[in-house]
């Protein structure tokens, strides 16, 4: 596997949980509301974020100054 830096990852993380709630945001994250078409794009991301997760939590042991996960993801992360 091919090796990300932390910030890149970051960065990903980031992205995925903007875009997942992007989906979601509409419908007060409801997903039974969603179009069926949407629910199969946030399961890909959510199946995403779940890896990313892992893979984040695993890089920043080894790279302290990465922030915790849970203040890069949505409702705990400060405004960029």
């Amino acid at each position: 596997m091919a090796e990300l830096t932390g910030h890149t990852l970051l960065t990903a993380v980031r992205a995925v949980d903007a875009e997942m709630r992007r989906i979601t945001d509409p419908v007060g994250g409801d997903v039974t509301e969603l179009d069926p078409d949407l629910q199969e794009l946030l399961l890909s991301y959510s199946k995403a974020a779940t890896e990313l997760k892992s893979y984040y939590l695993q890089v920043r042991s080894s790279s302290p100054g990465l922030p915790a996960y849970e203040e890069i993801v949505a409702g705990n992360r400060p405004p960029l």
